[in-house]
């Protein structure tokens, strides 16, 4: 008799989202799924590529520093740059404009909070602590601030410590997703799932675009075992992001662990309708057969995976 095995799922780790501050910050937050995105390249009919064609920040960058040049004490230009200089990853010079702006205007927060951010980024988390304190002490309704700390707590291992700093930050502004998809991840590593289901389900009705949500959603609801609650997740998750493949494959296994092998058959062919060359679900594809009786088929997916699976596929 064939056993089948259970494939666990697995939270995505903790992902630091720094917000953007300035109004009309362009900044996308980014995706966590573990799939491989293959990337396409984009042709414009009629535009010819350049290589040296600036980018927007790039020109954003350039129109701020003119402006320094009529305006060099003007604490908000040097703020933006920090942004800006920040979107590029140049956190030298983002840590120099946020710092300007904090001489500027000492009681600047979003400067100092620029600075924190930048501070923890750069894995100086002792000084980004004092940092975020400092703006703390000058408005300590200041939502970011705490969030900031909270994600340097992190970085710390200090993990009561971020969770404090968190619901500080919500209790402040309920509206801050990032703080809430964190404060759930510390929740699940506590298995205190249905407090961590409680932050990510509020965090998708801010934001229902945040993938990584709709993910971990799903996966604190596999372990109080409401698979049924998972898969409507997922499903839903699916309506935003129809090209993740994990989404159909977590589908396809939380109707396997349900019984419900057609589904899970189907749900897995589509993971590999959208990623050919997801190798694991062949394996679960071969479990599913031969809980079908279709035992053809199921040395089929074996063969499959094992030729796949090869270190010199």
């Amino acid at each position: 008799m064939a056993h089948s095995k259970k494939h666990s799922f697995h939270l995505i780790s903790i992902v630091l989202l720094l917000s953007c501050y300035n109004i009309g910050c362009g900044k996308k937050e980014s995706g966590t799924q573990s799939t491989i995105q293959h990337s396409t390249s984009v042709k414009f009919e009629g535009e010819v590529p350049s290589v040296h064609k600036k980018s927007m920040v790039d020109e954003e960058i350039e129109k701020n520093k003119k402006l320094l040049e009529s305006n060099p004490n003007d604490a908000k230009i040097h703020y933006s740059l920090g942004l800006l200089y920040d979107e590029k990853a140049m956190f030298a010079e983002s840590l120099a404009a946020y710092k300007k702006a904090s001489e500027l205007n000492p009681s600047m927060v979003e400067s100092l909070v620029g600075q924190g951010n930048i501070l923890n980024k750069k894995g100086k988390s002792d000084e980004a602590i004092s940092v975020f304190k400092k703006a703390i002490d000058i408005n300590p309704h200041y939502a970011e601030a705490y969030e900031g700390l909270g994600l340097v707590y992190i970085h710390k291992k200090q993990e009561e410590d971020a969770t404090r700093s968190f619901r500080k930050a919500i209790d402040i502004n309920p509206g801050l997703v990032n703080s809430r998809y964190n404060l759930g991840i510390l929740y699940a590593k506590k298995a205190q799932f249905n407090e961590a289901i409680a932050e990510w389900t509020k965090g998708l009705e801010i934001n229902p675009q945040k993938t990584e949500i709709y993910y971990n959603l799903g996966i604190a609801y596999t372990k109080i075992n409401k698979f049924d609650d998972a898969i409507s997740v997922w499903q839903k998750a699916l309506t935003v992001r129809p090209d993740m493949a994990n989404f159909h494959y977590n589908i396809g296994l939380a109707y396997k662990e349900k019984g419900d092998f057609d589904k899970a058959e189907v749900s897995l062919k589509k993971t590999l309708e959208v990623d050919p060359v997801f190798i694991d679900v062949h394996k679960v594809l071969e479990e599913v057969y031969r809980s079908k009786g279709m035992l053809g088929d199921a040395d089929r997916e074996a063969e499959i995976y094992k030729s796949k699976s090869s270190p010199h596929h």
